[in-house]
């Protein structure tokens, strides 16, 4: 007979992550002294292959066979259905630039503290390099980030009903990501790719979204590859924050739309959970937890540290 999957089992695993993901920056740092301070640059796609596969999915993996759990059950392994999947690549374009503008939103504002380092992934220069980059930045992601998120996580929150654990699991993605420019939008975006999983009883309905999401960025990348000098800071203007607002503002009048089709569409898929206590109840239960205690913990050490940086480059 298959365990439960429990909360403490699953912060445990998130815990698990974050202090493999610490030891793993003390090494790049060590290589970094060692072999130049371009290491991790030269080496980018390795870095996040080793993230992916080896700090998210083998821990992933171990979890569910030592506690002996349903892969089916936990990872909610069924088809999201033909028409709930159009809708949500869909949903998945628009939802873009809703969360670039978020994201947008956080760098204008940091940008006054001090300079915002760029992210070190590669712009694909031509097709083989779109077809790498879609390989390592979507579909690694899609799977591994899914299986720990939307797969364990959400199934133990879910104890606690199906919308809360939705809106939970969500700000665990956000501080996943380890890094205060991309905060708020992976949370917009955890909050739709939980419903998705939820509304369709599959993990694969955030595994297309995630997919989506990631490879669209690494296309558009490709697209304005002579258009953008490579620039070692972030910056945006206030044309550009406005720019980002339009079609933010566009592209959640249209989201909207389309939730509302897929609501229709997976009400004969969707079976939620009530919840069993109210928010503050719910806030004081996550954050009292020691394992999510010490990533809170170690999130701020690490934001605290970027902005103190950011003020030295100043």
């Amino acid at each position: 007979m298959k365990n439960k999957i429990t909360v403490t089992g699953a912060n445990i695993l998130f815990f698990i992550f974050v202090m493999l993901f610490l030891v793993f920056q003390i090494v790049l740092v060590v290589l970094s002294i060692i072999y130049g301070a371009d290491y991790i640059d030269r080496n980018i796609y390795p870095v996040l292959l080793v993230n992916q596969y080896v700090l998210i999915l083998i821990p992933v993996l171990v979890f569910m066979r030592a506690g002996n759990y349903s892969f089916k059950e936990v990872f909610r392994i069924n088809s999201p259905g033909i028409l709930p999947g159009i809708l949500i690549v869909f949903c998945s374009l628009v939802a873009y630039p809703i969360a670039n503008f978020i994201n947008c939103v956080v760098v204008y504002l940091l940008q006054f503290i001090g300079k915002i380092p760029a992210q070190p992934i590669p712009v694909p220069q031509n097709y083989t390099e779109l077809a790498v980059g879609i390989l390592i930045v979507a579909v690694s992601p899609a799977i591994c980030e899914e299986m720990l998120h939307r797969g364990v996580l959400l199934k133990a929150y879910e104890n606690r009903g199906s919308i809360k654990a939705v809106f939970i699991t969500s700000v665990i993605f956000g501080f996943f990501h380890f890094d205060i420019t991309n905060f708020f939008g992976p949370i917009f975006l955890g909050i739709l790719i939980g419903y998705y999983v939820i509304r369709t009883n599959s993990i694969f309905a955030g595994m297309l979204a995630h997919f989506i999401n990631n490879a669209f960025a690494e296309v558009l990348q490709y697209l304005a590859r002579n258009d953008v000098p490579a620039e070692k800071t972030i910056t945006i203007q206030l044309p550009e924050l406005g720019e980002a607002a339009v079609a933010g503002a566009v592209g959640m009048l249209i989201l909207w739309v389309l939730l509302i089709a897929f609501k229709h569409v997976t009400k004969e898929r969707a079976v939620l959970k009530p919840s069993i206590a109210g928010v503050k109840e719910d806030v004081i239960s996550v954050v009292s937890h020691w394992p999510i205690i010490v990533v809170l913990v170690f999130y701020l050490l690490l934001g605290g540290l970027t902005i103190l940086s950011m003020m030295l480059e100043k």
